[in-house]
């Protein structure tokens, strides 16, 4: 199918796709690691027939409920509205190929839905036992729901198999049998847990702020409880987040690893994240565990903050070592797929539809080019990779000398998949865009 192109001036629509999409991990790990926090402690607190305690998880449920299904079903349709717009032929292959993964999860999310429902409204209705069992069913949804998702995210990055390389692409076991599964399974499980005990303290720090020490010590107790209770699954998160991402790296394709060694950028977020891992480990020692009474809000906000800037930078990372891919071996960037290129190249890349016409003029030819082999990342004059400033005092003929090769140093790019009566249209609609003196 020949699909329209999509443009967002200035952003691009990848970026776009990628503001949201990390929103949605903030709020969807949350969701995961939240769930089973709240299971485990409320299990504790009835174990110990601790009420206070109980009572304190009752009220962090609201906050999780309203954060995590409210916001958090938005931001999810979000990005299903904005992959469907930017990248509909990777959208359509997903889709098609792991149908059934996702039908599985959405039955996961709707028992989701109705475990996080009863767990906050029933809190206090429901025997104590099977409001356990229900905030378990919810904990287990939710992570299975993660796992689902990771192994289709996962064979986007890297399709190689984890036994052996696939023949074919399209079977729906491919994304829980491919090299990167495992690894990433265990960086989003224990991310989940490191941004669920952060939202935790940043809601406690707020509720409590305004104990008093000698005035109140039941409150201060139960706050001192909280923060000291939450430092385990923190430096568990850590850890685990740390483990996983060796891991991964370590499993790095050879060409993955030349795309991360070559761009500044991507260096300068790994160090960023292991940097942050480290500062968020040393705080919490000399913090929380050794001194609970240490964390306020500006403690929990500084501690939040980071935790959302390592995983920010995990996941620019993970998206950008993709490239020139969408779905790795199989949807290119210019979406395309990866055995159509030395047809495109002979019969065109532009395909007549039913809904438009090429146009006949060379400029707008070329436009109609930009939008569809290069729009998928590149900005035109102004905005994200934008192409005019890459190209000021190139002429023409430097410019079509590029185009041809634009795969060849720069491995990150697809390969020119066009016949050359459109790559002349597209210098000269480039140079329409080219800054001048």
């Amino acid at each position: 199918m020949y699909y329209p192109w999509w443009y967002v001036p200035g952003l691009t629509a990848p970026m776009l796709i990628a503001v949201i999409a990390v929103i949605h991990v903030f709020v969807s790990h949350y969701a995961v690691g939240g769930g089973i926090l709240i299971a485990l402690e409320n299990q504790f607190a009835v174990k110990t027939k601790d009420k206070p305690y109980r009572d304190y998880w009752h009220n962090h449920a609201r906050f999780f409920v309203l954060l995590t299904v409210a916001f958090g079903a938005i931001t999810g349709v979000g990005i299903w509205w904005t992959i469907a717009l930017a990248s509909p032929l990777a959208t359509e292959m997903l889709i098609r190929t792991f149908v059934f993964g996702w039908a599985i999860e959405w039955v996961f999310f709707i028992v989701e839905i109705i475990a996080a429902f009863l767990m906050y409204y029933f809190w206090t209705r429901l025997p104590e036992k099977t409001h356990i069992i229900i905030a378990w069913i919810y904990a287990l949804a939710a992570w299975i729901s993660l796992v689902l998702i990771t192994g289709i995210t996962a064979f986007m990055l890297d399709s190689r198999g984890l036994f052996v390389n696939w023949n074919e692409t399209g079977n729906f076991w491919h994304a829980f049998f491919n090299i990167q599964f495992l690894p990433q399974t265990l960086i989003r499980t224990g991310a989940s847990i490191l941004l669920a005990s952060l939202y935790v303290f940043l809601h406690a720090a707020w509720l409590f702020r305004n104990v008093n020490v000698a005035n109140d010590p039941l409150n201060t107790q139960l706050f001192n409880k909280i923060v000291q209770r939450m430092s385990r699954p923190l430096i568990f998160g850590i850890v685990t987040v740390l483990l996983g991402v060796i891991w991964w790296f370590v499993l790095l394709s050879p060409n993955v690893l030349l795309v991360m060694e070559r761009s500044v950028l991507l260096n300068i977020l790994l160090v960023l994240f292991f940097g942050l891992s480290g500062l968020m480990t040393l705080l919490i020692i000399l913090g929380p565990i050794l001194n609970p009474r240490s964390i306020n809000i500006g403690f929990a906000l500084c501690l939040f903050i980071f935790g959302l800037t390592a995983l920010a930078s995990a996941e620019f990372i993970r998206e950008a070592v993709r490239k020139p891919w969408i779905v790795d071996q199989v949807v290119l960037g210019n979406q395309i797929y990866a055995n159509e290129v030395k047809e495109r190249q002979t019969t065109g890349f532009l395909r007549t539809s039913y809904w438009q016409q090429l146009p006949t003029e060379k400029v707008r030819l070329g436009g109609m080019v930009f939008m569809y082999h290069c729009n998928n990342c590149h900005a035109t004059n102004h905005g994200l990779s934008a192409v005019g400033p890459l190209l000021y005092g190139e002429n023409k003929e430097k410019i079509v000398e590029t185009i041809k090769n634009l795969n060849q140093p720069n491995i990150s790019m697809p390969p020119w998949s066009g016949t050359d009566e459109e790559l002349d249209a597209l210098a000269e609609f480039l140079l329409t865009v080219q800054p001048v003196n």
